[in-house]
């Protein structure tokens, strides 16, 4: 027996025998307000069912999702006053309703405080602002519910993990008349791949060749086994080797400057959609974290429409921050890529201090380009271009959110 159920019993007892009506009416008041804060605390929370929709789980910077929150009292008993906290990406930006601060790190409370009827669904919309590049997570609801008296009564926590993923705007790529284009279809010196689009004409059988590479009506006419021959696929592999890094000194001390990592997403992103277009097979390596066991990340160069998105969702996951060492990414190329492919080196610091490794992939097959950005953009494409990498300068003017193109100049 509860304390405030004991008074009411006590107060029904001392008017009885007393005959004071006073006590009588105390104590059925007590008895009938403890009653009644039992009933919410025991079937308040019963058949309450509480959903959060995203309109998409992809977004570009710069767009709004929409976030559909719904909630459901199935049952009889009215709920005068109930909370929902929603805790979210501290970050986040909710148009309607800003975040609060939680006691859980990085973590930030969507509220809602609803008052339902028997058996009322009540949704709500409100809009996620995709302002920032990153990954944007919602984890756990916590559902509060009050008597009639305002009192709460009961809690519980439930699981509603869902992930938004914002992508990095991207550009069009305009390249001055004197530059050297990053063009995906430059023949490549090495590993040439044959298109059978592109017929040459005719060769001697040699062997080895496949059965169906014989030319039927060239052969009859010669008098002896001839194969077809093709000319060198133009479509090349290119590799977009980001610096994730934009400090000089060590990687760990994790410090970054905000607009020049969004510049390397925004120009890398802007870079993937210029060599898918031009028909190269495009992969991405880059020295950050992405939310999974692999400590850099990595897209396997490939070719179409689907490779964008691919690249696209790695780097909306890719941390600020570098987990690796730049020069380490690249010392791993090889072992990925066939000789001969193209590795754009994109990044706001002086690739001429790790010139040992450049020099490596060089001597290996690789043919390097470096797109240099940042405040000292110009002075580190010179010192590129001393050791023998061709080198631009890489600009989104007048910033990398309002920008309408990424220009490249020598």
């Amino acid at each position: 027996m509860t304390v405030p159920v004991a008074v009411g019993f006590l107060l029904l007892l001392g008017g009885a025998i007393s005959g004071a009506i006073g006590l009588l009416v105390l104590g059925v008041l007590a008895l009938t307000v403890t009653w009644l804060s039992q009933l919410w605390s025991r079937r308040g929370l019963g058949r309450l069912t509480y959903t959060r929709r995203l309109s998409n789980d992809r977004a570009v910077w710069g767009d709004d999702v929409t976030v559909d929150v719904t909630i459901h009292n199935d049952k009889i008993l009215p709920l005068g006053w109930l909370e929902t906290d929603d805790y979210a990406t501290e970050s986040a930006v909710i148009r309607e309703r800003p975040l609060l601060p939680s006691l859980r790190p990085g973590l930030g409370v969507m509220r809602n405080v609803w008052s339902l009827g028997p058996f009322e669904r009540v949704e709500r919309r409100v809009h996620l602002e995709a302002d920032q590049r990153g990954r944007i997570e919602f984890s756990r609801v916590v559902l509060s519910v009050a008597d009639l008296f305002g009192r709460a009564v009961a809690s519980r926590e439930e699981p509603h993990p869902a992930v938004l993923i914002v992508r990095p705007r991207s550009v069009p790529v305009r390249v001055s008349a004197t530059t050297l284009a990053p063009m995906g279809t430059r023949r490549a010196r090495h590993g040439l791949l044959e298109d059978p689009a592109l017929f040459a004409g005719v060769r001697p059988f040699q062997p080895g060749d496949p059965r169906r590479r014989i030319h039927a009506r060239a052969t009859a006419r010669i008098g002896r086994p001839v194969s077809r021959r093709y000319e060198p696929s133009i479509a090349r592999d290119v590799v977009i080797a980001m610096d994730v890094q934009t400090h000089d000194g060590p990687y760990w001390l994790m410090a970054y400057d905000e607009d020049v990592m969004e510049s390397l997403a925004v120009a890398t992103a802007s870079l993937a959609r210029r060599f898918i277009a031009d028909g190269a097979a495009c992969g991405l390596a880059a020295n950050g974290w992405t939310y999974s066991l692999a400590r850099s990340a990595f897209v396997a160069p490939r070719q179409g429409h689907d490779q964008l998105t691919r690249i696209a969702d790695m780097l909306g996951r890719l941390s600020s921050v570098a987990s690796v060492p730049y020069e380490d990414v690249l010392a791993g190329l090889p072992s990925r890529l066939p000789t001969g492919a193209l590795v754009c080196l994109v990044s706001a610091r002086d690739i001429s201090t790790i010139s040992t490794v450049v020099r490596r992939l060089r001597a290996t097959g690789f043919e390097l380009r470096h797109v240099a950005m940042g405040p000292q953009a110009a002075a580190h494409a010179a010192r590129s271009r001393r050791l023998g990498i061709d080198a631009v300068v890489a600009r989104l003017t007048p910033d990398w959110r309002t920008s309408d193109a990424l220009v490249l100049a020598g």
